[in-house]
């Protein structure tokens, strides 16, 4: 009887530190395996933060716009009803020199607020020769206030979702976009598209 106790008592001895052993061995393979993971992701992020600024440098020369940036469309917690709140911030920003930063002020824009504006830019009619001729009060308003007078808003899209907008604003004269329009709206398209896989 006693040499079974022993026994017994062994083999419970023997499981509890197999588990133990695995337990360990289990806690440091997730720690390597998905904490490698999240610095793999965040330095991706990081570079594709780097690449997408990259861009909107050189699109701001390249227009010779004074302001470009990206709003994109994020989940802004959720009405009394239960239904998410949609918005809108702006995530990039390039600007001559000289031009005032934006950046901060359009940050969780309700898009309930500025649907007239994203159903227009959705609908690819984001481009405002001149301001001061919008007719949606809103959309007039969120360019006079950054000192704009010509626009052009493009959708980004993943998988035919909207996910972000890409804006180029002039607060020169509205000449500078009429000169050039047709031009930078032949180029919109696979900007976009390069940006929607940076996003």
């Amino acid at each position: 009887m006693i040499e079974q106790l022993d026994y017994m008592d062994l083999i419970k001895l023997g499981v509890s530190s197999l588990a133990t052993l695995m337990g360990v061995f289990l806690s440091w393979y997730l720690k390597y395996k998905y904490g490698e993971y999240k610095q793999k992701k965040m330095y991706k992020e990081i570079t594709n933060s780097k690449l997408i600024q990259t861009i909107l440098d050189q699109l701001l020369i390249d227009y010779n716009c004074q302001r470009a940036f990206i709003l994109q469309k994020h989940n802004g917690g959720k009405y009394n009803s239960g239904k998410s709140i949609v918005k809108l911030s702006t995530s990039f920003e390039s600007l001559e020199e000289g031009v005032s930063t934006e950046f901060k002020e359009y940050q969780n824009l309700p898009i309930t607020l500025y649907s007239t504006f994203v159903e227009n830019v959705i609908a690819y009619r984001g481009t405002y020769l001149s301001v001061d001729s919008v007719d949606d009060v809103i959309t007039r308003a969120f360019f006079t206030q950054r000192g704009t007078k010509s626009a052009i808003v493009y959708p980004i899209k993943k998988s035919s979702e909207v996910i972000a907008m890409l804006g180029f604003e002039w607060t020169h004269t509205e000449d500078d976009l009429a000169k050039s329009i047709n031009e930078i709206e032949k180029k919109l398209k696979s900007t976009c598209d390069t940006l929607s896989k940076l996003l």
